[in-house]
């Protein structure tokens, strides 16, 4: 094989990779991201009275949903959104488990997340937020 065709070997494999990255990931055309910022902003701040932490947590999980549907991930809930989005979602388990513990603050009326779990599921809404390019 000649270096030529090599070359445009490579250069169609690239041209090919390029495409499907692009295809693969959603479309943040109609997400305002300042919105989401100014979000976040609010829910960090809820996050460091103790008192308002639980509720931080479901600010941010409902933040998400609100960056799912946007970016046009369907399903009925929030958990079929997560779902359709997984292969866009690096955190995936993270995410999951910051998901389940929201489910287990509105469920259970007992439940007091500690401030490590707060903290926790609050880093995998942050990475998810990015891993979806809301900002």
């Amino acid at each position: 094989m000649s270096i030529g065709v090599i070359i445009g070997i490579i250069v169609v494999a690239v041209v090919i990779l390029v495409l499907l990255n692009l295809v693969a990931k959603p479309s943040t055309k109609g997400i305002d991201k300042a919105h989401f910022i100014n979000e976040w902003n609010d829910i960090v701040a809820l996050s460091k009275d103790a008192k308002s932490r639980p509720l931080s947590i479901v600010h941010a999980d409902k933040l998400l949903d609100e960056a799912l549907k946007g970016l046009g991930y369907r399903g009925e809930t929030m958990a079929e959104r997560l779902i359709a989005g997984k292969n866009a979602l690096r955190h995936r388990d993270d995410i999951w488990t910051a998901h389940k513990l929201r489910n287990k603050i509105v469920h259970e009326t007992a439940f007091e997340p500690s401030e490590k779990q707060v903290k926790s599921a609050l880093s995998a809404y942050h990475k998810t937020f990015k891993d979806l390019g809301v900002w």
